[in-house]
């Protein structure tokens, strides 16, 4: 399952995610962000070594880097609105940031989540983990979604000695009525955080119904084509 679509599901009531889980289709979408995700440290002004002033790739760069990537002209599109709404974003707020790895966070009975960018930002001198969400309004977080993706983060951070001061921001985009990306902030102190418990029962419940339903439809597939059971 998609860490977005876990995170939008986890902390909803039992039956609330139930039909949410059983309408969720698998598969490759229409077009991902694949594209600006690849930029994402070009974009955000990223580079290997400390948090200093950098020489800002020129969007026309990463514009055609975007387009190279892109299967399709509607994955274009959507990466482009998204790329140049983040790029501007931190060019007017003189984002810079420094590369580093975060590990994963094992959560649930063998689930991996990862609700971060490998990168440290500085947004108005102050240093931040950033996650981008770049989905559309109806697939895109909620705010119980949301405090699902911070208290992972934190979880995940307060194990990493080189993070203690460092904050959580999540990037989403809303639209204007002409189409425009612009972006929303959001930050990891608004939120009340779930501990670790309380995630781990979320994630497990989720998965268990999941799988349910994954076995239903193996099972509305089979009476659909007549088979009784696995072909040996």
């Amino acid at each position: 399952m998609p860490d977005l679509d876990l995170a939008r599901i986890a902390p909803m009531p039992s039956e609330q995610k139930r039909a949410a889980l059983e309408s969720l289709k698998l598969g490759r979408p229409p077009y991902a962000y694949d594209p600006m995700r690849a930029s994402s440290l070009d974009i955000l002004n990223i580079e290997a070594g400390p948090l200093a002033s950098v020489a800002r790739a020129p969007w026309s760069l990463i514009e055609k880097d975007i387009c190279h990537k892109s299967r399709s002209k509607d994955e274009e599109t959507a990466n482009l609105g998204v790329g140049r709404a983040l790029y501007d974003f931190a060019t007017t707020s003189s984002i810079v940031g420094r590369r580093h790895d975060i590990f994963p966070l094992n959560i649930g009975v063998s689930e991996k989540v990862t609700y971060w960018w490998p990168a440290v930002i500085a947004l108005d001198g102050r240093p931040l983990v950033p996650f981008i969400d770049p989905r559309r309004a109806t697939k895109r977080l909620t705010a119980a979604a949301r405090q699902f993706v911070f208290s992972v983060m934190r979880e995940r951070c307060i194990v990493d000695s080189d993070l203690d001061d460092v904050g959580f921001c999540i990037v989403q985009f809303a639209s204007l009525d002409d189409g425009v990306r612009f972006p929303q902030l959001h930050f990891g102190e608004e939120v009340e955080l779930l501990d670790f418990e309380t995630l781990d029962t979320m994630v497990q419940e989720t998965y268990a119904i999941w799988h349910e339903v994954l076995e239903e439809r193996e099972a509305q597939s089979r009476r659909g084509t007549g088979t009784k059971g696995p072909l040996l």
